[in-house]
């Protein structure tokens, strides 16, 4: 197929063709090259899956609207080139259409390959810089794309909308596939490099189309070439191989870009309307949609910024294990339970030790001692009220801080002695966990380390008399 292709491409540059011979030649070959990449995309996707199937296959849909609606154009333009444009016309649509999704679902697979500690921006966010860029463009270009289209003499307005539709949208895709696959994650798979030089191909020939027509002069020979490189580039998309081959250090300046446009935009608009006193109501709307975009981008990236916030929050406050509190957090409670003047309530602080759980550790390995400790945490919130705190200190050891205090300790110990006493399914079979407990009560002259403190004596005092009891100290 590339020898084809080359084989087609000098054939119309070099103009030894007739006019509709070079026009056929090319109008076939792009036929020909969309069908055969369609093919491979739909081979190549057969042996995989996963998001990796499903880029696949919807370039295949991409590329059967391509191939139908040049198939179609080519029809139309040997028989009467006049009757463009028509309602076939829209299908070349479905190729930036089908393509934006295939590019999106790539880039959900690559976003989970993004190392830990690089932050990836959400797809919304990609879109919306993209949009942003693309609509930054228009604007600048305003003269150039809507004055052609309102004074062009002669030429359907229809139809130099029509194929500027074309372009805008490839330009769309061309600016999100390469935020996707480089500017913002870093990465870039040897499959999405030969997407977005085939975009940029068809989007070359639909820039050209846009220029003739609504300069009403001849397509040069060159018009046509990317439509039949385009597919070509798509072929070499479904066959290359499925490797990254560029991670670049995402860096800060790289999240400025699609503001970069955005103020030329500004100011170009305040300096024609200054130097003019009379505002392009177009570029004014145009304006208008992209301070929109940004709005709109800002407030999404705030709303991330505020969910992050709280993710980290709960991951420096909670052990990441059992979801209990960690003793960052229990210390922080116990501060603030302790300093309050009023109401005025007493504090109670239960202090729990697994008997003999380095043994389960060493005889069914850590997973079962993890899971142990999971159902005990469980067990242990269940059984508290939502005013307490449960943490876990490290290891096998947990603390809960009861705010009020119990009015009967002993019977809250048992009932959190229950907790323990319920044998755990680990390996598939029940086993015993016990737990040695130690419960003080507070009152507003402890500090929390001697509250700790207290609360781990009096657990040791409960261990040395045999294990598997309470110790409660007044």
């Amino acid at each position: 197929m590339a020898v084809v292709g080359i084989a087609a491409v000098g054939l119309v540059v070099s103009g030894s063709l007739e006019p509709a011979a070079s026009d056929l030649v090319a109008d076939l070959t792009g036929v020909v090259g969309a069908v055969a990449a369609a093919a491979a995309f739909a081979w190549t996707g057969w042996y995989e899956s996963g998001a990796e199937r499903r880029w696949r296959w919807l370039m295949v849909v991409a590329l059967a609207w391509f191939a139908t609606a040049h198939a179609l154009w080519t029809w139309y333009r040997a028989i009467d080139p006049a009757t463009f444009p028509n309602a076939a016309n829209a299908l070349y649509l479905g190729l930036p259409f089908f393509a934006f999704f295939a590019v999106l679902s790539m880039a959900k697979k690559d976003h989970g390959k993004v190392e830990e500690h690089d932050v990836a921006p959400s797809h919304a966010v990609v879109v919306l810089d993209g949009l942003i860029i693309v609509g930054s463009l228009v604007a600048l270009s305003w003269k150039l794309t809507v004055d052609a289209v309102r004074h062009a003499d002669g030429v359907p307005v229809d139809r130099l909308l029509m194929v500027t539709s074309y372009t805008l949208a490839d330009l769309i895709l061309i600016v999100i596939a390469i935020l996707f696959a480089t500017a913002l994650y870093g990465l870039l798979r040897l499959p999405m490099a030969w997407l977005v030089l085939g975009l940029l191909a068809i989007g070359f020939s639909d820039a050209v189309y846009v220029y003739t027509i609504s300069s009403s002069s001849m397509a040069p020979p060159v018009a046509d070439v990317g439509y039949i490189v385009g597919p070509m580039l798509f072929l070499g998309a479904a066959l290359a191989p499925n490797r990254q081959f560029s991670q670049m250090t995402p860096r800060t300046p790289l999240l400025f870009l699609p503001y970069v446009p955005f103020a030329a935009v500004c100011v170009f608009t305040v300096f024609t309307t200054a130097t003019t006193g009379d505002p392009d109501v177009g570029e004014v709307y145009a304006l208008i949609a992209v301070v929109a975009l940004v709005v709109l981008r800002q407030v999404i990236t705030l709303r991330q910024l505020s969910v992050a916030r709280r993710q980290l929050a709960h991951q420096a406050t909670h052990d990441p294990l059992t979801g209990a509190s960690n003793r960052n957090l229990l210390l922080f409670r116990l501060d603030k339970a302790l300093s309050r003047a009023w109401p005025p309530r007493s504090l109670g602080l239960l202090y729990a030790d697994l008997d003999h759980f380095k043994q389960i550790n060493d005889v069914l390995g850590h997973e079962a001692g993890d899971a142990v400790l999971c159902a005990v945490a469980a067990r242990l919130n269940a059984r508290i009220r939502p005013t307490d705190t449960l943490a876990r200190m490290g290891g096998d050891e947990f603390v809960i801080l009861l705010d009020p205090a119990p009015e009967d300790p002993g019977d809250f110990g048992r009932r959190i002695q229950s907790a323990f006493d319920e044998p755990v399914f680990v390996c598939g079979a029940p086993r015993v966990v016990s737990a040695s407990l130690g419960y003080v009560g507070l009152d507003d002259h402890d500090s929390p380390d001697q509250a700790l403190a207290r609360a781990d004596e009096a657990m040791y005092q409960a261990k040395a008399a045999g294990r598997h009891g309470i110790r409660i100290n007044p």
